[in-house]
């Protein structure tokens, strides 16, 4: 039996949603240690996928990612298939953590394996069809760390969308600018008692969002590396907190937070309250992340005053999926 181990990332935000310049997305995001997903691939003839999340895929998510892998079998004239389980985790779909990119990614590494086959990151990559947007969680899922990603290039009609819309023809990998080791800081996540947002959901987002001006993707890029990539390389702890703040404040996280209204301010708030020296938002969410001085005290005193939420500690990855075999 082959278990993989993949590690969440955080989406600090995405840079290019619109087409005045020389390219289109791009993000800047970290991978975190925990918690993880877990998932077991037992040998089988078909291909079948159990979710034991208590807030995993949809019904239709399911059957597509059912429907992708059985497609793969066939195209690549793959003979053997999987048992695939997906352990209960607190990693949520449509919360802020990279989870379809991680269970795509995960399923055709096991695929390949399970049938012997040759392969690189890019394969995997390519055959998952994810990442079309950003290029975080697809370069954090093979080696940790920081990805500073720079999009595609602006030649196309392509649309500006999430990167489950990108399939086949229209699927480019995202460039990656850096892909840097990160410092040993410990960090808090929290998932709020907030309702999250569905695919149908980010899809009408997106749509109703793109394009943001011209000058609102320089800010952004600004912060992203002046700001969050700039300190990470030296260590300042200080700056990267700042930058974390300032960019809460740029158009397309302004978007993004907007979608939730007062509720993620009441618990942005009491993070803040409880010491955090910053709070961000990952990607669409509504999964908040936080730096601070005490981590732990943080934690302890936003959990004792969130009703129906849990915050976590953690720290930043620097290493890619563990591959286990029983």
């Amino acid at each position: 039996m082959l278990k993989i181990k993949a590690f969440p990332r955080i989406h600090i935000t995405l840079i290019g949603m619109n087409r005045e310049g020389y390219r289109i997305n791009g993000g800047i995001g970290f991978s975190i240690a925990s918690p993880t997903l877990n998932m077991r691939f037992e040998p089988d003839g078909e291909i079948y996928v159990l979710d034991k999340r208590s807030q995993g895929f949809s019904k239709n998510e399911l059957f597509r990612l059912n429907n992708h892998l059985n497609k793969l079998m066939k195209d690549e004239h793959l003979a053997e298939g999987f048992r695939c389980v997906i352990e209960e985790s607190q990693i949520y779909s449509h919360y802020g953590f990279g989870t379809s990119t991680m269970v795509y990614l995960s399923c055709i590494e096991a695929l390949l394996i399970k049938n012997k086959r040759e392969y690189t990151n890019n394969d995997v990559v390519k055959l998952s069809g994810r990442g079309g947007t950003s290029g975080i969680g697809i370069s954090t899922y093979f080696k940790g760390g920081f990805v500073f990603d720079t999009g595609v290039t602006n030649n196309t009609d392509r649309d500006l969308a999430p990167s489950s819309c990108f399939k086949g023809d229209d699927y480019r990998k995202p460039l990656i600018f850096k892909n840097i080791s990160l410092p040993g800081w410990e960090m808090g996540i929290c998932i709020p008692p907030i309702q999250n947002k569905t695919e149908n959901e980010e899809k009408a987002f997106f749509d109703k969002s793109c394009p943001i001006g011209k000058v609102a993707v320089e800010n952004i890029l600004y912060e992203s590396v002046y700001g969050i990539s700039s300190s990470l390389l030296e260590n300042d702890f200080n700056t990267f907190c700042k930058s974390v703040d300032s960019i809460q404040g740029t158009k397309w996280k302004s978007l993004e937070r907007d979608l939730y209204g007062d509720e993620l301010k009441v618990v942005e708030s009491l993070i803040r309250k409880a010491g955090a020296k910053c709070v961000g938002l990952s990607s669409l969410g509504p999964l908040l992340y936080f730096f601070g001085e005490d981590i732990d005290g943080v934690v302890d005193r936003v959990n004792t005053d969130l009703i129906g939420g849990k915050c976590y500690k953690t720290s930043f990855n620097n290493s890619g999926r563990i591959l286990e075999y029983d």
